[in-house]
């Protein structure tokens, strides 16, 4: 048995993906099932990498910032489409659509793409230390970590003062019915800003078929449906902008 640094066990867990748990269950149904598991995970010592920064300057506060961000890294069993290119591409898009169609906000729009979100949150750590002095004045910050379904609305860091107003804001979303404001986990790399009284909000995304490919083999592009993805976009294009471009900002 090996141990940790504070004497506790470190005791070697794995996850099987739905289709493996699924096919277990209709072989115990039928009778005993014997299992082998080999697990090949190691830990390896930690390597430099960066996070990936882009900005739409505001045109009267630049010095004031929403961030929408995503995370570069995911599990190399799979190509990481869910988890979390569909993210990667939302964010990035979303900064591009603003851009073609001359939107230029009151605020600065910053896309982050975070490295090492799967495996210790380096990358969120990173960007909380390196941007402290300037985490008073984030306005808002996003997340996109939930795959690629319909949109659904936008969650939040447990109920909040600002909920209604951000409600109010999220009606504009009304055509492709993501008005939803819920009091949920909004993300795990924004959650590092949290300390800073940043208000963070999730995309909310449909995610009923998303842990039947979540880290695993399947993860591939090919369940990725380019329709969803075009409201994905909208719905965090719009939001952002709103929250980007009006004269207030949310209590913090």
């Amino acid at each position: 048995m090996k141990y940790a640094d504070d004497g506790s066990p470190r005791i070697p867990a794995a996850a099987i993906s739905v289709e493996d748990a699924e096919l277990l269950a209709r072989l115990a149904h039928l009778g005993p099932v014997k299992v082998h598991l080999a697990l090949g995970a190691e830990t390896h010592p930690g390597a430099p990498s960066a996070n990936v920064i882009a900005e739409l300057r505001g045109r009267e506060r630049p010095d004031e910032i929403v961030v929408i961000s995503a995370h570069l890294d995911s599990w190399d069993v799979g190509q990481g489409a869910q988890d979390d290119g569909a993210g990667c591409a939302i964010v990035m898009e979303s900064l591009a659509t603003l851009r073609r169609l001359g939107l230029r906000p009151r605020r600065t729009i910053r896309v982050v793409l975070y490295t090492n979100e799967e495996n210790g949150g380096a990358g969120a750590n990173g960007y909380a230390a390196a941007h402290a002095a300037e985490l008073p004045r984030h306005v808002a910050a996003f997340e996109v970590d939930s795959g690629a379904g319909a949109p659904r609305g936008f969650s939040t860091d447990g109920p909040q003062p600002w909920a209604g107003d951000a409600k109010r804001l999220a009606n504009l979303l009304a055509p492709i019915r993501a008005t939803a404001i819920i009091p949920s986990f909004p993300g795990e790399d924004i959650m590092a800003l949290k300390r800073a009284g940043v208000p963070l909000l999730g995309l909310s995304l449909d995610n009923e078929h998303y842990f039947d490919v979540h880290h695993s083999v399947a993860d591939t592009l090919d369940k990725i449906d380019p329709a969803n993805l075009r409201r994905d976009v909208a719905a965090l294009a719009t939001m952002a902008y709103v929250v980007a471009d009006r004269a207030e900002t949310w209590r913090r």
